[in-house]
């Protein structure tokens, strides 16, 4: 019986370090993320920025 009971805690031991593998991947997968939208927002805001200009300068020419 000891040996059921050491063997199932071994599992759940396995288990919750699966669980925190994956809390910690997709915690860091979501900052990773929130950076790379953060960047391409950036440039999305310059690139609309841009054509702003232009479409204003085209309706002054």
């Amino acid at each position: 019986m000891q040996h059921i009971n050491d063997w199932l805690k071994h599992i759940a031991h396995d288990y919750i370090l699966v669980i925190i593998a994956a809390v910690l991947f997709f915690a860091v997968k979501a900052v990773v993320g929130w950076f790379t939208y953060k960047h391409y927002d950036r440039k999305l805001d310059a690139i609309a920025e841009q054509v702003n200009r232009l479409l204003e300068q085209k309706k002054t020419d």
